[in-house]
């Protein structure tokens, strides 16, 4: 049985490929010195359509409406003095219409009554299949504050599979801050100004670094009109002998961070692949918000098997790139590679492998190589990229930061996101992505 933590999603459909029933059990635990008998906790479903609202009334699945009109998703009754409810949902018979369920788990009449989510031990979710009663995994969430409302996961429909997605995001908000959210005539219903406290009353109690990166990158993501992309994202980083002070002062753990932002908003499952090099490559675990603590020094720098800080030479991490990608797990979907190096790219001699040859090669595949120069290194191989002859189409873009750590997320975002829009229409147009 699988234990997930915050942000590690799962693939359903891949994993438990047999499975057509699936169960769901919600429960939590009062601390010790309240009485668990006064706390009126609701578990509500929201079954939405493409555009997050629910089609019809009847998709608000709660205490009062035990059903969903396809007759896919049944909550069960709540039992007096009974810390859990389940949820059973026959994937066959989910309407066309629902694309994604939001599971949440609010505190009724919580302000009044001064209770809030810090009363709690935990929530938990256990899933299991229903018609053999398998295990299938958990979700604990037991970091709480003064919330009075949690989105506890979601479970959402992406290329005809089904992945759960554990949110754990708490609010201090209640359900009808939710169906305002979810539900468009409810919103309607109220005047402009109420609506506006609603929103701002369910804002989250407590966001992490990594959830205030994530806002920043929608905001440039609706810039670039970019919310409807899907895209695998990996970063190859430079581990050459010039990089040893930015990995042994936390800023490419900072980098990480802010890079995995940006891929949790296109990447299917929420992971940025990751390769380190320098004379020699390695490619590393992919990075997830579970994953993603320590990561650089527990992935590389205290790895031994990984080489650092001799000379960089990058062709043979750009083969492994395209070795991953389009033969070992070929795809539809395009590829957005971040590629950071500190000292320019090496030359190569004549009849070697080189960054160019490379480009050139791949220039008629779907992948969008985006590089990064930061320092004082000599870029000039990097800066003439866009007048390179040979290819397909373009498909790779530079820019220079001379210091990382004071480029403002906005910058950064921007900067990252201003030629890859481009790149996915000429793909488009040119049949290199579809």
């Amino acid at each position: 049985m699988t234990h997930l933590v915050k942000g590690q999603r799962l693939n359903l459909t891949q994993q438990f490929p047999d499975i057509n029933k699936l169960t769901i059990s919600i429960s939590w635990e009062i601390k010790p010195g309240y009485v668990s008998s006064l706390y009126d906790m609701d578990v509500s479903v929201f079954m939405l359509n493409e555009q997050r609202k629910i089609p019809a009334e009847e998709y608000f699945v709660f205490y009062n409406n035990a059903k969903s009109p396809d007759n896919a998703l049944y909550l069960s009754g709540k039992e007096t003095n009974s810390n859990q409810q389940t949820i059973t949902i026959n994937f066959a018979e989910i309407s066309k219409e629902v694309s994604e369920m939001v599971f949440v788990l609010t505190i009724h009449d919580a302000d009044s009554a001064q209770q809030d989510f810090s009363h709690l031990n935990f929530v938990k979710m256990s899933a299991s299949d229903s018609e053999n009663n398998q295990q299938l995994f958990t979700f604990v969430q037991d970091q709480f504050t003064k919330e009075t409302a949690c989105e506890l996961a979601s479970l959402y429909r992406k290329d005809s599979a089904w992945r759960f997605n554990p949110v754990g995001q708490g609010y201090h908000a209640g359900l009808q801050e939710f169906l305002h959210q979810y539900h468009d005539e409810a919103t309607a219903e109220e005047p402009a100004a109420q609506h506006t406290a609603i929103q701002e009353a369910a804002e989250p109690v407590m966001l992490s670094k990594l959830d205030l990166l994530k806002k920043k990158v929608d905001v440039v993501i609706l810039k670039k009109s970019l919310q409807k992309t899907t895209a695998r994202v990996g970063v190859v980083l430079d581990i050459s002998g010039s990089m040893r002070t930015l990995y042994n002062n936390g800023t490419v753990q900072n980098v990480v961070e802010r890079l995995l932002a940006l891929a949790t908003r296109f990447d299917n499952d929420g992971v940025l692949d990751a390769w380190v090099y320098d004379v020699r490559f390695s490619r590393l675990p992919s990075i997830t918000e579970a994953t993603l603590p320590d990561f650089v020094n527990r992935e590389i720098l205290n790895n031994k098997s990984v080489s650092k800080f001799r000379m960089n030479n990058e062709p043979p991490v750009m083969r492994d790139v395209l070795q991953k990608y389009l033969k070992e797990e070929s795809s539809s979907l395009p590829v957005y590679l971040i590629f950071i190096n500190d000292g320019g790219i090496k030359r190569s001699a004549r009849g070697q492998d080189s960054v160019t040859s490379i480009l050139k090669e791949s220039s008629d595949k779907p992948i969008f190589w985006q590089f990064v120069g930061i320092g004082n290194g000599n870029f000039d191989v990097l800066r003439k990229l866009d007048e390179l002859k040979g290819r397909y189409i373009d498909n790779a873009n530079f820019f220079h930061i001379l210091d990382i750590e004071k480029e403002t997320d906005e910058e950064l975002y921007e900067k990252l996101l201003n030629e890859f829009p481009e790149w996915l229409r000429e793909a488009k147009k040119q049949n290199v992505i579809r």
